[in-house]
């Protein structure tokens, strides 16, 4: 049997054809599987093979997650520096900013409306103080990107934005505005609050897969630290392992694609 692994656009042809290859060698090794990796054209096309289960393992990220998580036979969400989660920090200028409340009648940088750390998480968390980002603001626009986002703030063109960042420590907030908007972010602007966890992207079996090959692969590859297979997907995924989601995890996430709709 072949096992069919989907990668998201992000990823790109060339790369994909690097870890096809060293892939291919590890199942085979591992669970006398050989691999077949191919990159979808698009978010929407990630989704509809992964739904239909033309594909047996969809490197899926969070949005889609949260649209597909009941279809999926199980979930699998990367681990990176130790976190299996992510969350958003609304920043703005340093001292004009002290409260969510300070918020109403602002000007909004944000990234994208189907972003979850550069909108998502921060309009859940602002809609869950009463403060409705589409009445109560004095402004929005949407950048298309971190630096573009903040570059907007730092410019005066509006008062605040929101970055992914992993967890609510300083040292880690600073770091995260110097990585998406240079030393001057990093100086200049401060972190009014920070958002509830959101889960990572995620490694999904589908329903394309048999139950019992799929418990062989959550059983070799997914539940195991020492094999061929694992350390190849991780690499391929960027992760340093994996870590099975709770049924419905995704909720919350798929509540706030609703609401931006």
């Amino acid at each position: 049997m072949t096992l069919r692994l989907l990668l998201p656009p992000s990823v790109g042809a060339a790369r994909a054809r690097a870890r096809a290859e060293l892939l291919d060698q590890s199942l085979r090794a591992d669970l006398a599987e050989a691999m077949e990796v191919d990159v979808a054209a698009d978010y929407a096309d990630l989704a509809a093979r992964a739904g239909a289960g033309t594909a047996d393992l969809v490197w899926m990220p969070p949005t889609v997650c949260a649209q597909l998580e009941s279809q999926m036979r199980a979930l699998y969400k990367c681990i990176r520096q130790g976190r299996s989660h992510y969350r958003s920090a609304i920043v703005g200028r340093k001292g004009e900013l002290w409260s969510l409340e300070d918020l109403r009648g602002r000007h909004a940088a944000w990234v994208d409306r189907l972003s979850v750390a550069g909108y998502l998480l921060a309009a859940d968390l602002m809609r869950r103080s009463g403060i409705d980002p589409d009445r109560d603001l004095g402004g929005q626009r949407f950048l298309g990107s971190y630096p573009e986002a903040l570059t907007e703030v730092l410019e005066g063109r509006a008062d605040f934005a929101a970055i992914t960042v992993r967890d609510e420590s300083p040292a880690t907030l600073r770091s995260a505005l110097a990585t998406h908007g240079g030393r001057r972010a990093a100086d200049e602007l401060a972190t009014l609050r920070v958002t509830r966890a959101c889960p990572n992207d995620a490694m999904a079996i589908t329903q394309g897969l048999a139950p019992a090959q799929a418990e062989k692969l959550d059983r070799r590859v997914f539940q195991r630290d020492d094999t061929r297979s694992r350390a190849a997907l991780c690499l391929a995924l960027d992760a340093d392992g994996f870590e099975r989601a709770r049924p419905g995890e995704y909720g919350a996430l798929r509540d706030m694609l609703l609401e931006a709709r």
